[in-house]
């Protein structure tokens, strides 16, 4: 997972190498995830990607959804990376005057055996938006760490990199900058978590307050990459 690719904008780093996203139509469905997992939303490709790429995922919950409800792509390995940096873009303009409590999740990395690595929410303020982070934290009592990164109009570019056993989380929001990241968290994740296996992308876990004032509204990812060392940069 070194190299780097987008194919139609939204895929997942294969072991190919760049594949491109020069395409003359943007599919009806993701291309080169394991699979959508909607449930009471949809994930769909829509034309007009981000940073000018050709298409972009919409993902939308529907009115009156339930809070397991999701609109996502997803991708199972079928080897667990022990470092993982990843890269995707979200625009959350759509989610006009979101408040506090308009919480939704928008990504997740995970390991099928031993669970949850990182995972990014949005709330906002009523006229600002906010990313908040959770990452696996084996040493802390509550088995993660928290925080908040205010999130800027239009295209968002977020970068993550973590590693097993005793590291550094590091989080870019963005910011070009790989020395000095936007967040940078100690973490000692011990041998029950191997590293990363799955990711999800898009909209999932609403809070009822997000159903009620954002229901069926798309807000719109592109561009993720993954790789196993490399600041991966945009």
């Amino acid at each position: 997972m070194n190299a780097k690719m987008k194919v139609l904008s939204l895929a997942l780093v294969g072991l190919c190498g760049y594949a491109g996203s020069a395409m003359a139509a943007c599919p009806a469905t993701p291309d080169a995830w394991t699979a959508v997992s909607a449930f009471q939303g949809s994930a769909t490709v829509e034309t007009g990607g981000y940073a000018g790429t050709e298409c972009r995922l919409d993902s939308k919950i529907n009115a009156n959804a339930g809070g397991a409800a999701s609109g996502q792509v997803n991708w199972t390995g079928s080897a667990v990376e022990p470092s993982y940096h990843a890269h995707f873009i979200v625009n959350v303009d759509g989610l006009s005057s979101q408040a506090l409590l308009d919480t939704v999740a928008i990504y997740s990395s995970a390991s099928q055996s031993s669970g949850s690595a990182v995972d990014f929410t949005v709330f906002g303020n009523g006229t600002a938006h906010n990313l908040g982070y959770s990452v696996r934290n084996d040493a802390n009592p509550t088995g993660f760490e928290t925080g908040v990164v205010p999130l800027i109009a239009g295209e968002n570019h977020i970068e993550f990199a973590l590693a097993t056993g005793a590291s550094t989380f590091k989080l870019w929001v963005n910011n070009h900058d790989e020395a000095n990241p936007t967040k940078s968290v100690p973490v000692n994740n011990g041998s029950a978590f191997t590293g990363i296996d799955t990711t999800y992308m898009g909209l999932a876990g609403p809070a009822p307050q997000y159903v009620s004032h954002f229901g069926g509204q798309a807000v719109g990812f592109d561009q993720f990459d993954s790789r196993r060392q490399t600041f991966i940069n945009y």
